[in-house]
């Protein structure tokens, strides 16, 4: 079954694995962050849960987990696999799209004014947008392209022969 199995196919099957795995770092630093928000928040006796700020951490952690496991099934040519390479594609856009709204709003924290960033904030803005935005994006566009190939197709369809 393996020896089907591309040169492109396996640098998909890497570049998923370390994107998700990467992924899934980020969305535990995510979670852990907004934790320690609500502790701290919860020591000075206020109750607050930040919904929005725990929903986007779990997104990016599912994004990162489905993509993981996309990469694993490339490598072993699951027929599941081209599914959920287009499904974690879809996340990625989900991720970029809220992440894209919400740069705003996490430039402005502190300021309300977005002209009154400094240099500093506005490179963490840049790279914040460069690692939710810009890369995701075209990774996504690739993943689709590539898993609507009619040989990867053929690849990847249920009840194939070895």
């Amino acid at each position: 079954m393996e020896k089907d199995r591309t040169g492109g196919m396996t640098a998909m099957a890497v570049l998923n694995i370390i994107l998700g795995g990467i992924g899934i770092l980020n969305g535990l630093f995510l979670l852990l962050g907004a934790l320690y928000l609500m502790s701290e928040l919860l020591r000075m006796g206020a109750f607050y849960i930040p919904i929005a700020r725990l929903a986007f951490c779990l997104l990016i952690l599912a994004t990162g987990v489905v993509g993981l496991i996309a990469g694993l099934g490339i490598f072993r040519l699951r027929p599941w696999a081209r599914a959920l390479s287009l499904a974690y594609a879809g996340l990625l856009i989900l991720s970029s799209v809220v992440s894209y709204l919400a740069v705003p709003m996490i430039a402005t924290i502190g300021t309300y004014d977005i002209g009154s960033i400094s240099a500093d904030g506005l490179m963490r803005l840049i790279i914040f947008g460069a690692i939710y935005v810009a890369l995701p994006v075209p990774y996504s566009v690739l993943l689709c392209v590539v898993f609507y190939k009619p040989a990867w197709k053929a690849t990847f369809a249920r009840g194939r022969t070895a």
